[in-house]
């Protein structure tokens, strides 16, 4: 059963994480604007900020690789979202090593293997066991008893 306070609690919590980020980003574009003057501090803070988020984006998913681990299954990770990840973040290396830029490369370099071993856990575990039923909305109102041993209790069967 949800508890009453389980909403708020995670407002709060998405609050708690969003809020820092917004604020991160706005104080890297003011500071980008009115403190910096030249191009090539502009260029250094708002790649540096740019670096960090994406290194934070690629290693995300940390937590399905634990739970598929935990789990043996891969229900918790998409198989198109760990495809595609590998995929962009390998193009955006190469791309970024073509061109000799350092902001577009370096998170790159930490995506391509993070996508790796979203693909290898998925080809590892992809016939794991599934996890159990959940139960339904008519299972949950009966404090547990299936649909038809409620209507055999209510017949005295």
């Amino acid at each position: 059963m949800v508890r009453a306070t389980s909403l708020p609690y995670q407002k709060k919590m998405t609050l708690l994480m969003v809020v820092p980020v917004v604020v991160l980003f706005t104080l890297t574009a003011l500071v980008s604007r009115f403190v910096l003057h030249d191009h090539h501090h502009r260029k250094l803070l708002v790649g540096s900020v740019g670096l960090v988020a994406s290194m934070s984006m690629y290693s995300s998913p940390l937590v399905a690789v634990r739970q598929v681990i935990k789990t043996k299954s891969v229900e918790y990770m998409p198989f198109y979202l760990s495809f595609f990840s590998f995929a962009a973040s390998t193009l955006w290396l190469f791309y970024g090593l073509l061109g000799r830029d350092l902001f577009l490369a370096a998170p790159n370099f930490i995506g391509s293997p993070m996508g790796i071993l979203q693909l290898a856990l998925y080809f590892i575990y992809r016939n794991g066991p599934k996890s159990q039923e959940q139960p339904s909305k008519m299972d949950v109102e009966n404090n547990g008893v299936k649909a038809n041993q409620v209507s055999d209790k209510k017949f005295g069967i």
